[in-house]
């Protein structure tokens, strides 16, 4: 019997972004939040057009699994399969339940904002002209493939790889360790996040590598050279 080296799990992402308030007149009774640059490390052409994720803070005294029906009766109403996502999102020292939407038109914003309303979630107000920096964790079912012992590539996307380390890092040790990385390896054009994975039946840490030039070879280069300077640490 073959082996699959398939895994499928429900786990979180966890990174740091530089978000503002977007600017859309009919949205400004609403605290609605856009990525300036969702990859912040990847140099590329037409960076701008690539991809576009906007934040809608909710309300805390919805529960998350509330927020989870709500949210997705809400993507039934509209009568079209949105690219959401829930998790949570912390600027300074307040932390709000978010809904993520990813490369949904502007316009089609106010229209999403109404149906949420309608399903009981109440965006969170306005408030002050937000451009900061924001730490952001984002639920997330994971469909990858383990190429090598911890190492995995993401079946949804190609561009996309993950490495698995032995503990939990701080985001701040892993700016630190990723400048060690970038300053040995040919391949440098890759941003990174942490992430928490479901790898049969418990959770595992790992690092999220995104790559306009992902391959194997450039995945596993990456991955060695972090494990490398993580076990160093």
């Amino acid at each position: 019997m073959t082996t699959s080296n398939v895994l499928s799990g429900s786990g979180s992402i966890r990174k740091k972004e530089f978000v503002r308030k977007a600017r859309i007149k009919s949205m400004k009774d609403y605290m609605i939040l856009e990525s300036a640059d969702p990859f912040p490390e990847v140099h590329m052409r037409h960076k701008s057009h690539f991809v576009k994720f906007y934040y809608i803070p909710i309300v805390a005294d919805n529960l998350d699994q509330d927020i989870k029906i709500a949210a997705q009766s809400a993507e039934n109403r509209l009568g079209e399969e949105l690219a959401s996502a829930l998790g949570d999102i912390t600027i300074g020292d307040t932390t709000y339940h978010t809904i993520r939407l990813r490369n949904v038109p502007s316009q089609s914003l106010p229209s999403i904002v109404k149906a949420y309303e309608y399903e009981g979630l109440t965006p969170v107000a306005p408030g002050n002209n937000i451009r900061d920096y924001a730490f952001i964790r984002i639920d997330k079912f994971f469909h990858l493939e383990e190429i090598e012992e911890g190492i995995f590539v993401d079946l949804d996307d190609p561009q996309i790889g993950y490495v698995e380390i032995p503990e939990r890092l701080e985001w701040d040790q892993l700016e630190t360790i990723t400048g060690k990385v970038k300053d040995e390896i040919t391949h440098t054009n890759f941003d990174r996040a942490l992430g928490t994975i479901s790898k049969h039946g418990e959770n595992t840490e790992v690092i999220r590598i995104y790559s306009p030039d992902m391959e194997e070879p450039v995945l596993k280069e990456i991955s060695y050279a972090f494990r490398r300077h993580i076990s160093e640490k």
